[in-house]
């Protein structure tokens, strides 16, 4: 069983009420709610049914609340802290051209290659293989080759004798 984390008074309950007022995220004037109605004397247990939250999650926000107040309480976007870089649609504009004039058979390794080398930027091979599935090229992977395969019998299939 879970041990009861209690409440630090660290605000009024009318502080908090005008708290809920002012604020425009959502999640943040749910939890302080959660507050509100744990200092009116409400039991984890019962403000966790009431808000349809598991009992672990009011614990982690009375936590978090008892630790940094209500600025603590602030839901967070996720992800990385630098957020997903945006590439520059000119490299891949210059790659298609690239492409498209023929002279090799490219690959997303070489692609990414590429990019390295005239750009000296490192992109991952997801990010080359959806921008270019983007620009309308498909992935195109090798076929076996039978190596010793007898050509007279292969020409005589093709022909349909």
């Amino acid at each position: 069983m879970a041990k009861k984390i209690l409440l630090k008074p660290r605000d009024s309950v009318a502080r908090l009420e005008r708290v809920v007022a002012s604020c425009d995220n959502e999640e943040q004037k749910t939890r302080i709610r959660v507050m509100l109605a744990l200092k009116a004397g409400g039991k984890q247990k019962e403000v966790a049914k009431r808000f349809v939250i598991h009992r672990e999650t009011v614990g982690n926000w009375v936590r978090a609340y008892n630790t940094g107040g209500v600025d603590a309480l602030k839901m967070s976007k996720g992800g990385r802290p630098e957020g997903n870089p945006k590439w520059d649609g000119k490299m891949f504009e210059a790659l298609t051209k690239e492409v498209k004039k023929g002279t090799q058979y490219w690959s997303v390794p070489l692609m990414r290659e590429w990019i390295l080398k005239n750009f000296m930027v490192e992109i991952p091979e997801n990010t080359v293989w959806y921008r270019m599935r983007d620009l309308g090229f498909s992935h195109k992977s090798a076929r076996p080759h039978p190596y010793l395969g007898d050509t007279k019998r292969q020409a005589a299939f093709k022909k349909g004798a």
